[in-house]
């Protein structure tokens, strides 16, 4: 399992790593996640985000 987790910005396309070690509840297989929108980009609405496993394939968030 690697220590960091892609994050990328799906407006502005910005991405950066995120340590993995700062939300323990992630499940082991989450490799990257997109979101709607980053610290930049944040306009004060919700924001929604995909994860994605080391191949590509959209994870199911199935954590409260």
């Amino acid at each position: 399992m690697p220590d960091a987790i892609k994050l990328t910005c799906r407006c502005c396309k910005r991405s950066r790593d995120y340590d993995r070690r700062v939300d323990p509840s992630l499940p082991s297989n989450v490799a990257a996640i997109e979101t709607d929108l980053c610290d930049h980009c944040d306009t004060g609405d919700f924001g929604s985000e995909t994860w994605f496993d080391a191949a590509g394939k959209q994870i199911e968030q199935s954590r409260p």
